[in-house]
């Protein structure tokens, strides 16, 4: 390889952000390391307001250490897939109203 072809390389590399990214692997940081997150990063994941997050607390899945929430990576997973829309398809839900619109009224009228 001559001078030029190598000069060409390195810049090739330094655009891509270098070896790890071109071969598509992932630096490690120390963010990845970490077993649970808090309120802020999770939203950030999540791509929603952290104040989504906190006022349905109660209704999603997370950890408590006293008075600290914690999430984990399952814990994301979780709260993206209750939130899972299939348009047109029928849910449970569905099936519930349907039944409910077919029941008679609870306010009978008395028979004399």
């Amino acid at each position: 390889m001559d001078l030029q072809g190598l000069a060409t390389m390195v810049g090739l590399l330094a655009q891509a952000g270098g070896l790890d990214a071109l071969l598509g692997s992932q630096a490690t940081d120390s963010r990845d390391k970490r077993l649970h997150i808090g309120y802020s990063e999770a939203a950030e994941r999540l791509n929603i307001p952290e104040k989504w997050l906190r006022e349905r607390i109660s209704t999603l899945p997370h950890r408590k250490f006293g008075k600290f929430v914690q999430f984990t990576e399952d814990d994301l997973h979780a709260i993206s897939d209750m939130h899972f829309v299939s348009p047109g398809a029928r849910t449970q839900r569905d099936d519930e109203s349907a039944l409910m619109a077919l029941q008679p009224s609870k306010r009978s009228r008395k028979r004399s």
